[in-house]
């Protein structure tokens, strides 16, 4: 049978990985690193060392689809699956996953971002002209800096406060004072982790450049585009949390124009392509993309598309694209008491929008709609089952729709409503959906665009993180004011971290409660 690894990490990657990605000053394990005049002594290794941090950052987001629980599930929005495990989330939502501990531990973060800094210090190090060109070098960096800042912006969004480790875990040493005291870190404000994020970010703008669609690794690489929309994501995430800092709301309308302006991509137009338009853009790698993760059996990154909850294609996919059955119980159904969908009944202007049969399994019905960005698939080869099919649909993180539903947010948050209209409109067109004849006010924008960015981005694991950016619980049966101001539509903290790091402090909602 044809073998197909879910991460592909180099050989000599690997065995680095193995000595330094399980360490952070949170768990106390010890690490080393290989010599650098053993490994760092040409451009190949230092390539290898970048492809491992994306890979770091690929299998936390993946590991039973991870994503989903934090950015999807939360939301509320379109999707009812029907697991029992997300039920902790949809349900009571005490977040306390049954079997799924990866989803509470900040662990792989800290891998991926510990690795993507060593990186960069071992290749800023590295003599020029070790590289074919000194942009090939500042590229690297650029990418490094993009995994380190796209790390700890998911923690931010996730945890919220979370320590801030600024120095590369290389050696036991750096875990243990002269005393023979272990080192312990407290977690930093939310504030100070953003502002940690962005410098990263602002790194890696300033050493990469603009890519285009059809270029090798387009949008499965970051290149200057993909860390601008994470600058436009990290500013705004940090104007909402700070008062609507104008500063950062200025930041993220600079940053999205420049992608919208510079990137090279372009919208899908649904109603003109339709399914073609619509694969493209999961598959990956399209115009539309500005950074995502490649899921591709020919480049040997799939994985097996089966039922269950072990990763994304089982949580989101029904039959007949996989062996499930809507009477398991644990498959996802539509739900018409679902926040998005009486927002697509109620709404006459959703009446002829596309987006509902492209992106859905006979959205409507109650045999089983379930949302298609993860069903593309191909056959193996090497075996006769009907099923025996691998994934071919990206993770996507960043696309250009993306960027005008942002701005048109943070207009919205200047209170510039034609502005802010424009964007929706633009976002609007493509889906057969008419202009937005509504009121302009503040409030009312926002929930027409959070509206637009739920169905928009359905499967793709953003409405859990607007309804925190935007402060829009509507729909959320476990939100609450009271709730709210202790900061419990964070995740909690893992009770192991705390217990080996005793200077973490649990988020108030969940102090007790675990």
């Amino acid at each position: 049978m044809k073998k197909i690894k879910s991460l592909k990490i180099y050989g000599l990657v690997l065995t680095l990985l193995t000595m330094v990605s399980c360490s952070d000053l949170l768990d106390q394990e010890p690490v080393t690193i290989t010599h650098p005049d053993v490994f760092w002594v040409n451009q190949a290794n230092a390539e290898q060392a970048v492809a491992g941090s994306y890979a770091l950052f690929k299998q936390v987001i993946m590991t039973q689809g991870n994503f989903l629980y934090w950015g999807e599930w939360t939301g509320m929005t379109f999707m009812d699956s029907r697991n029992w495990i997300v039920n902790y989330i949809e349900g009571s939502g005490n977040y306390n996953l049954a079997y799924r501990e990866a989803s509470r531990d900040w662990k792989g973060f800290y891998r991926a971002a510990n690795w993507a800094f060593t990186t960069q210090q071992y290749i800023e190090g590295m003599d020029d002209d070790l590289f074919d060109s000194i942009e090939i070098k500042h590229k690297l960096i650029g990418e490094a800096a993009f995994v380190q800042a796209l790390s700890y912006f998911y923690m931010a969004r996730i945890w919220g406060d979370v320590p801030i480790i600024s120095e590369s875990l290389e050696s036991i040493d750096q875990l243990v004072t002269p005393d023979g005291f272990i080192v312990t870190v407290p977690r930093s404000p939310e504030l100070d982790v953003l502002d940690f994020a962005l410098e990263s970010v602002e790194k890696s703008i300033s050493l990469l450049e603009y890519s285009s669609p059809g270029s090798p690794n387009w949008a499965i690489r970051a290149n200057k585009a993909s860390a601008e929309a994470l600058k436009a994501h990290i500013t705004l995430w940090y104007a909402s949390r700070d008062n609507d800092n104008s500063l950062m709301i200025d930041e993220a309308i600079k940053a999205t124009t420049n992608v919208i302006n510079n990137s090279g991509a372009s919208l899908i137009d649904y109603t003109v392509e339709g399914a073609d338009g619509v694969e493209r853009m999961c598959v990956g790698r399209s115009e539309t993309g500005l950074f995502e993760i490649n899921i591709s059996s020919s480049d040997k990154e799939s994985f097996r598309v089966s039922t269950g909850d072990s990763n994304h294609t089982g949580l989101t996919l029904n039959a007949p694209f996989n062996r499930a059955t809507v009477a398991t119980g644990a498959t996802p159904v539509w739900n018409p008491d679902f926040y998005g969908n009486e927002m697509m009944a109620i709404d006459p202007d959703r009446a002829n929008d596309v987006r509902k049969d492209l992106f859905f399994y006979e959205y409507g019905t109650t045999n089983g709609t379930f949302t298609m960005k993860y069903a593309y698939s191909s056959q193996d080869p090497d075996s006769e089952s009907v099923y025996a099919q691998f994934s071919e649909s990206n993770i996507l993180i960043f696309r250009l729709a993306d960027m005008y539903l942002l701005r048109a947010e943070a207009n919205a948050r200047l209170n510039k409503g034609v502005d802010a209209v424009n964007d929706i409109n633009m976002v609007r067109s493509k889906a057969n959906v008419p202009n937005y004849t509504g009121a302009t006010d503040r409030a009312s924008l926002m929930k027409a665009i959070f509206d637009e960015r739920a169905i928009e981005f359905v499967g793709e694991a953003q409405s859990g993180y607007d309804r925190i950016r935007m402060d829009y619980f509507e729909g959320v049966s476990w939100a609450n004011t009271a709730r709210n101001e202790k900061k419990g539509y964070f995740w909690p903290v893992h009770p192991g971290i705390i217990s080996t790091n005793p200077a973490i402090i649990q988020t108030e909602y969940w102090q007790g409660k675990l």
